[in-house]
């Protein structure tokens, strides 16, 4: 590590050195004698020509900060940034500038909502961290920078190339590694992230990522899409209801119709029972391979519609899974049953806010598959048992995953206001226990 000097010049020969003439490296003589007061002030430089041009700018600006050694100053410059090295100085100052060129503001694509803005996070974190400031105008509001990687300089406590994604750094800091549940929110949304840090989350911005991360996160968490808080309590009760009911059948509902058929048909009214052995004439292998079969199917359908570009992708998976249905109902390759619960599984997977929790739903389906289609109804109750007991002991940075369910009474049970049915704003009077506990009061009714 290299501290820089008091000597201009060999600072100058080290960056020069450095970069190899990469990098432009401008020297300005400022004559202080005609500033009058403004002497001593940190200054911009607008532009290097024969009369020099100078702004002052206000002390504690955020967006300049000294720097201490060669090596700051080097990665400074590599990530866009300007370094203002002083004379008789043994330290530099970073100056915030456009930095690399980028996409600007983005609309949201995967996370759609009806009320709300369609304003979205941008590849690079500069612009990302401006969307929420535009909606958190306090100074309050604390933004580190950290670094990582090798080769491209983003977070301390790592020793890898680089990390080109905030998938990376997800993969890399989770508790348990080995669970399905995701341990971090992501969001494409200023709005969403700006009000994970009113809650007291904490929000992680990486450069040339336009998905943030926010932790730490419950269970509850990633049933919540953004505009839950712009509409009437009643509607976005009921939607969440809906919700934690399509979670059920879609981890649930293949598996159950397996044991029904193969274990336990006395559960049903004989009249259905008939109707789903007549659908099955024909079908040339067993209950659960038929099964399989056509959630593979309708996976590999979803996949395409997703790498398809552009709106022709949306039409491929609508026409795929007719058509796919259809021909293989008529080739006598599935029974008409099995259609609809495929496809009603599909649908309740959508209705989830986060895709990454969908996800999670996606792999354990077939984990409950495998149990039912061995033990029926009680491999059923095992593998529901067992996902239950994995969510006990799943921690995201030392707040259970199950809160507010479990623990409620840390913040008396305040956070089950806002968990499956949301109560009204004068309800809620305090925010989550992620929130520092001198400053979990949000709301003060005045009238």
């Amino acid at each position: 590590m290299a501290f820089l000097s008091c000597s201009f010049e060999e600072n100058i020969k080290y960056l020069d050195h450095a970069f190899e003439n990469c990098a432009d490296i401008i020297s300005l003589e400022l004559n202080l004698e005609y500033m009058g007061d403004s002497r001593g002030k940190i200054y911009f430089v607008e532009s290097a020509v024969s009369n020099v041009t100078i702004r002052k700018v206000v002390l504690g600006l955020s967006d300049v900060f000294p720097l201490e050694t060669m090596e700051d100053v080097i990665s400074t410059i590599m990530t866009g940034n300007a370094a203002l090295i002083i004379d008789g100085k043994n330290y530099a100052l970073k100056i915030r500038s456009a930095g690399y060129p980028g996409l600007g503001v983005q609309e949201a694509n995967d996370e759609k909502v009806l009320r709300g803005t369609n304003e979205g996070f941008s590849d690079s974190y500069k612009t990302n961290e401006a969307l929420i400031r535009k909606r958190i105008r306090t100074p309050e509001l604390k933004i580190e920078e950290l670094q990582s990687g090798k080769r491209t300089k983003r977070l301390k406590g790592f020793e890898t190339d680089g990390n080109l994604d905030s998938g990376v750094i997800e993969q890399l800091t989770m508790d348990n590694e080995y669970s399905p549940f995701p341990q971090y929110l992501t969001s494409e949304r200023p709005d969403k992230s700006a009000l994970a840090l009113l809650n007291g989350h904490v929000v992680i911005l990486v450069d040339n990522s336009p998905v943030a991360l926010i932790l730490p996160v419950n269970f509850s968490s990633f049933l919540k899409a953004a505009d839950d808080y712009y509409n009437r309590f009643e509607i976005v009760s009921f939607v969440r209801i809906l919700r934690y009911i399509a979670i059920f059948f879609a981890v649930s509902l293949p598996a159950l119709y397996i044991s029904i058929m193969n274990f336990h048909p006395e559960i049903l009214p004989p009249d259905l029972i008939s109707i789903f052995s007549v659908s099955r004439d024909g079908i040339p292998y067993p209950v659960v391979v038929e099964v399989l079969v056509m959630e593979i199917a309708f996976e590999l359908i979803r996949e395409a519609g997703v790498r398809i570009p552009g709106p022709m992708g949306n039409t491929i998976g609508i026409v795929g899974g007719l058509i796919v249905g259809s021909a293989a109902v008529d080739a006598s390759l599935a029974s008409p049953i099995i259609v609809i619960v495929v496809a009603l599984t599909a649908l309740c997977s959508f209705t989830i806010p986060n895709d990454e929790f969908s996800s999670a739903f996606r792999l354990l389906k077939y984990y409950l598959i495998l149990w039912s289609a061995v033990f029926g109804i009680y491999g059923y109750m095992l593998g529901i048992f067992s996902v239950l007991v994995h969510l006990c002991g799943l921690k995201s940075y030392g707040f259970p995953y199950l809160g507010p369910m479990a623990a409620g009474d840390i913040d008396q049970y305040h956070g089950e206001r806002d968990f499956i049915v949301r109560f009204p704003y004068m309800h809620m009077p305090f925010r989550p226990i992620f929130s520092r506990s001198s400053n979990r009061r949000r709301f003060r009714n005045r009238r």
